[in-house]
């Protein structure tokens, strides 16, 4: 499920898991996600799930709707992108292409080395003893 990190000057970022259909963004309480910001304007933005498809559209806002520094009227999202509506900024990730997981760590000695053979690595430095 894609979702939102939600940065705003005044507050700590948030995250918002997004839901298939339309969420709505904007000042009023008739929006899904609200944002009390005077550069906000009532119905801002809007953000489209629809199977695998993302798209953002900007539903003639006052101060536009931004992705990555460029003025949208509807733009399809990619994972990273960098929405930006009035004073809020919007990062948008989508599990379609998580982050590659790192391998759980553990405590436990490993008993399968082989033993270390010197002439496959002769580049290896020894201290002297």
């Amino acid at each position: 499920m894609p979702y939102l990190i939600i940065m705003t000057k005044a507050g700590t970022p948030r995250q918002i898991s997004l839901a298939e259909g339309r969420t709505t963004l904007g000042r009023t309480d008739r929006n899904t996600l609200v944002f009390d910001s005077p550069l906000v304007s009532r119905a801002h933005a809007a953000i489209d799930i629809v199977g695998t498809s993302v798209t953002v559209t900007d539903l003639h806002s006052s101060n536009g709707t931004l992705v990555n520094g460029r003025k949208i009227g509807v733009h399809q999202l990619k994972n990273r992108d960098v929405l930006e509506i009035g004073d809020v900024q919007l990062r948008f990730l989508s599990v379609a292409n998580p982050a590659p997981r790192a391998a759980p760590l553990s405590l436990a000695p490993r008993t399968d080395f082989s033993p270390f053979d010197e002439t496959a690595y002769p580049r290896t430095i020894f201290p002297r003893r």
